[in-house]
């Protein structure tokens, strides 16, 4: 049973029917009982949601949102300040920010979780992802609806959550999802972003074309030159530098890894591997 956001376990079979996006979250302090138990969600894209954790002394209400596909946009702090405008506008009583953060969020292309057996794979293999921001609930029904089919039960959900499902409504979804994973291959081919170490400030990351391959340099704040492939191991696509959480981010299937290669983040299980010397 692979449960791990998105799947590790295969290379395809999956990744075709969902997308990773990153989302955003900032949390205000608000007095106690001056917003009220709610958990509320809006429908423009990008896309807002609320909800409140109470305290001893005060609420948090916590609003996220302003979401981007994984290795897509770096633009982290203008997404966190527009989600503080948005919660401002609506909540007047919103006080200092406690707390910010993002996360990974694997959106289905028919906005349905994907929970059953394993597409192309042996019949005692079974997944659950596709959350899409649900995962509380989805984790609840993964548990009933997967140790029926392990038990060999009939369950009522098996064909409205089945991995291999084919949903005429999604076609279009499903297309531009994985036009839009084909073109970022494009870069294998493009120049650096930078062409020397030199132009990368401390901090910053950027790549960089060594000959026939692609280089992630990160310089970090004390000026030491941090080098790995620039080459995602799960598909191969080119990693994109994240300012916001200083990670190198996949654009094609949201694998994320440290300034060290090391994974942070599936679908790949292998690090990004050591710069060939130039």
């Amino acid at each position: 049973m692979v449960a791990t956001n998105t799947p590790v376990n295969d290379l395809v079979a999956i990744h075709t029917k969902q997308a990773a996006y990153r989302t955003f979250v900032v949390a205000v302090r608000v007095a106690r009982g001056s917003v009220p138990q709610i958990l509320l969600w809006d429908t423009p894209d990008p896309y807002h949601y609320v909800r409140l954790q109470s305290g001893p002394d005060f609420d948090v209400l916590m609003v996220g949102g302003e979401d981007h596909k994984t290795g897509q946009e770096d633009d982290g702090e203008r997404r966190f300040a527009r989600l503080e405008e948005w919660t401002r506008r609506h909540f007047p009583q919103a006080g200092r920010i406690e707390y910010r953060w993002s996360g990974q969020v694997m959106e289905p292309v028919d906005g349905l979780a994907l929970i059953g057996r394993n597409p192309l794979d042996r019949d005692n293999v079974y997944v659950a992802t596709g959350d899409s921001g649900n995962g509380m609930t989805h984790g609840t029904i993964a548990g009933i609806l997967l140790t029926d089919l392990i038990a060999g039960r009939e369950n009522p959900w098996t064909s409205l959550y089945d991995p291999s499902r084919k949903t005429l409504g999604s076609l279009k979804e499903f297309a531009q999802e994985n036009l839009n994973v084909a073109a970022q291959y494009a870069d294998l081919v493009t120049p650096g972003e930078v062409d020397a170490v030199g132009r990368i400030a401390p901090g910053d990351g950027a790549i960089i074309r060594r000959g026939l391959s692609k280089v992630a340099v990160y310089r970090d704040e004390e000026g030491n030159i941090h080098e790995r492939s620039a080459i995602c191991p799960h598909l191969g696509c080119v990693v994109q530098w994240n300012s916001t959480e200083k990670t190198w981010d996949c654009p094609c299937h949201g694998s994320r890894f440290g300034i060290d290669g090391h994974v942070a983040n599936g679908p790949a299980i292998g690090e990004l591997q050591e710069a060939k010397a130039e």
